[in-house]
This record gives C-alpha cells, sequence and structure tokens, in this order.
C-alpha cells in the first residue's frame, strides 16, 4: 500500500508533499501503524463524519493507493489539527510508520 499526504490549501493554495510511505518496504509493525490509521480513515468517512469545519483549520489530502481490490486510489479529505488528540489518525500518519 502507498499512502501520500499533502498539505492542502493555505495562503498559497499550493498542495505539499508532506509524507509519503510505501508499507512493503516498511518493517511490519510500521506497515501495520499505517494499514490501521488508513483503516480508521475509511471507517470514519463510511459513517459520514464530517470532521471538523473551519476556514483557518490546516487541511489535508490523503491517497492511498492500494494492489488489492478495484486497483484505483482512494482518496480522503481531513481538516483539522493533528496535533488536537495525541492518538490521532492524522497525527500517525503525519509523524511517521516508525514513531509511537
Amino acid at each position: 500500500m502507498r499512502v501520500k499526504i499533502e498539505s492542502t490549501g493555505g495562503f498559497t493554495g499550493r498542495n505539499t508533499v508532506v509524507a509519503l510511505y510505501d508499507t512493503a518496504g516498511l518493517p511490519a509493525g510500521h506497515a501495520g501503524r499505517i494499514r490501521e490509521a488508513v483503516d480508521a480513515l475509511a471507517a470514519a468517512q463510511a459513517r459520514g463524519e464530517p470532521g471538523e469545519i473551519g476556514a483557518d483549520l490546516p487541511a489535508y489530502r490523503i491517497t492511498v493507493s492500494d494492489e488489492g481490490a478495484d486497483g484505483e486510489p482512494h482518496v480522503y479529505e481531513v481538516r483539522g489539527d493533528p496535533a488536537a488528540g495525541g492518538a490521532s489518525v492524522l497525527g500517525t500518519l503525519l509523524e511517521g510508520p516508525g514513531r509511537s
């Protein structure tokens, strides 16, 4: 699974890649943390959770490409401060697979 996280919008309106992972090249424990975070994003989207609202919040686009199922990448739009919750899904993805 490949995961690309982009910071979107902001004053310049630019998209900037802030993290990029390929779980095939990671140790099993690290890859598992990334996979769990992506699964949590998918579950939140399936439940229709709206996320935080506010024009001044950081925004991220998370693109997940997996060699399984339909072969199409899944894209998640996330708003909010990843530091707001210590165990936040976005915080886990931004910190990297090797951090706890």
